[in-house]
This record gives structure tokens, C-alpha cells and sequence, in this order.
């Protein structure tokens, strides 16, 4: 029987739905459902029992395979490879909360910081900052530097939640942001990032947000802020509407 409840699968959407499927999984290696070496029900068994199709299981089972959490041997079945909670931590998964609701709260919370650290960020902040969109900018054209360019787009967002001024609004964004380096969302971010345009678009969407909180304007810095967010949740959840640069 299959011991991942797949009653959230609905909330991965179109070809996102593999990432759904890999979560439940990701937390049923975490709970100890299945243990290191224990082999895994057949991705055709998974489809079946998950009511998607057996392309979305292959391609979850590829993903938790890039990220080593499962051993796929041809003609012997499917392994896990890694001990409950090395893949998320000692309190589960990152990814138990489903993405709709990670991206949602940061739409929410992450404009309202960027409009506090108009009026609160200090200088060695701004140039934190302005070194982090500078280096995104260098690697645009690279294209065996997306893994960096993605993880530079990350710490914009976890260097500026500290200039809002609130300790403890800044941990939360950062923990929220945090999930992003998680390798499934690595790889979401990495795919969502395949032209140099793409990138360039995303260097621009941290620009605005930049310079508006630079120029002291809260209320331009919030809109910059919930644009790009909000065309990171279109990519998510609506890819065919997607603009490019919006990973991260």
C-alpha cells in the first residue's frame, strides 16, 4: 500500500505537478515511512495510487533522484538513499508546507519589508545589496553559472529581510526564503531561468526593487517587491502566462 497521502497533490498544477508528488514523498522519507534501502512501490504503482499520471511520477522520481534521495537501479527497483530528515532537517521537510502557501505569505510579507527598509536600511546595507544585483548581472550570459545566479537571486531576498528593521519579521522571511535552497526548489528556480533573457529580466526585477528603497521610496519599493513576486507565483502556477526572470 502506498504511504504517502496524496491529498494535497491538487495543489501542484500543470506541469508542476511532479513537484507535489516529490514533496510527499520528500515527507515520507522524513516520517521514516520508508527507510534507507527500503525499495520504493514502482513509479506505475505511485501514478495509480496518486491518480496522476505515470509521466508526472517518472518525473518526480527524477527529481528526487538529482537530489540523491532515492537510488534508481534498472531492473532491480527503486531505493532510498537517505536516512528520515537528512533531506529537510530534524523537523521535517521544508517543502511539508505546499508551494502555493510559501509563495503566498511571501507575497505578503515581503513588499511590507521592502517598504520598511525604504526608511530603515543603513549604507553598508545598500552595498551589500547593490554588490549581490552587480554579480547577478556578471552571470546573466553564463550558462554553467545559473546554479550561482540562482542562489545570488536567494540571498537578495535573505540580505534585505534584515534591513526592515524588525528582528524577528526578518527571521521569518528569511526562513521562508530559506526553502529555496532546498535542491527541488533549486531546481523549480533553475528551470524557470533557461534564457539569458530570463535572467536579465530577473536582474531588473531586483534592480527596481533596489532602487526604489535606495531612493527612499517605500510605497515604489512594495510595488517592486509584489511585481516580482507575483510573476513568481504566475511561473509557478500558471507557467503558460509566465514572464521571463521570475525564479527566486
Amino acid at each position: 500500500m502506498y504511504r504517502v497521502s496524496m491529498s494535497s497533490t491538487s495543489e501542484g498544477v500543470g506541469n508542476r505537478r511532479y513537484l507535489a508528488l516529490a514533496q510527499r514523498l520528500l515527507a515520507a522519507i522524513n516520517r521514516g515511512d520508508y527507510r534507507p534501502g527500503e525499495r520504493l512501490p514502482a513509479h506505475t504503482e505511485i501514478a495509480a495510487e496518486a491518480g496522476v499520471s505515470r509521466a508526472t511520477a517518472r518525473e518526480a522520481f527524477l527529481a528526487l533522484e538529482l537530489i540523491g534521495a532515492i537510488d534508481v537501479r534498472h531492473g532491480d527497483g527503486t531505493f532510498v538513499s537517505l536516512p528520515a530528515a537528512s533531506v529537510g532537517g530534524a523537523h521535517g521537510s521544508p517543502l511539508d508546507s505546499p508551494p502555493r502557501e510559501l509563495i503566498e505569505t511571501r507575497l505578503h510579507l515581503e513588499p511590507i519589508a521592502a517598504g520598511l527598509a525604504a526608511h530603515r536600511i543603513d549604507d553598508d546595507r545598500l552595498a551589500l545589496l547593490t554588490r549581490n544585483v552587480d554579480e547577478q548581472a556578471e552571470l546573466v550570459a553564463e550558462r554553467d553559472q545559473v546554479a550561482r545566479f540562482v542562489s545570488l537571486g536567494l540571498q537578495f531576498h535573505t540580505d534585505l529581510a534584515p534591513a526592515c528593521g524588525n528582528r524577528l519579521f526578518g527571521d521569518i522571511i528569511d526562513q521562508l526564503v530559506s526553502v529555496g535552497r532546498h535542491p527541488l526548489w533549486e531546481l523549480v528556480n533553475q528551470r524557470g531561468l533557461p534564457t539569458v533573457e530570463s535572467r536579465e529580466e530577473q536582474v531588473r526585477q531586483h534592480r527596481a526593487v533596489l532602487d526604489a528603497i535606495r531612493a527612499r521610496d517605500a510605497d515604489r519599493a512594495r510595488a517592486a517587491m509584489h511585481q516580482h513576486l507575483d510573476e513568481l507565483n504566475t511561473s509557478i502556477f500558471d507557467p503558460s502566462h509566465q514572464r521571463p526572470g521570475t525564479s527566486a
